[in-house]
C-alpha cells in the first residue's frame, strides 16, 4: 500500500507542518504519457511509477522529481509546488 501525502495535506499546507509529517515541497509530481495517455503520479519519496506502455516513469513523491523515459518528446512533465514556495 502506498501512502499518499495528498490525502492528509492540501496545496496550502505550511512548510513547518509538512516537515512534521515528513513531506517535501512538491505538491504534484506527475507526468502524462503522450503515447498511451496515462496520467501517473509519484505518491511518496520512493514511489517509482510507470505508465502502461512503459514510455515514462516518475519517482520522488513530494521530495524530488525524477523521470525515466524512452522518448522525452512523448510525455508532459507535471510538477507543482506547494503554495508557500
Amino acid at each position: 500500500m502506498t501512502i499518499d501525502y495528498q490525502e492528509f495535506t492540501n496545496i496550502d499546507t505550511p512548510k513547518e507542518e509538512r516537515r512534521r509529517k515528513n513531506i517535501g515541497d512538491i505538491w504534484e509530481n506527475a507526468a502524462r504519457c503522450k503515447i498511451c495517455g496515462e496520467y501517473i503520479r509519484s505518491k511518496n519519496r520512493h514511489d517509482f511509477v510507470s505508465c502502461g506502455c512503459g514510455n515514462v516513469s516518475v519517482d520522488g513523491g513530494s521530495w524530488y522529481a525524477k523521470r525515466a523515459f524512452h522518448d522525452n518528446t512523448q510525455f508532459e512533465n507535471i510538477i507543482k509546488k506547494f503554495n508557500d514556495l
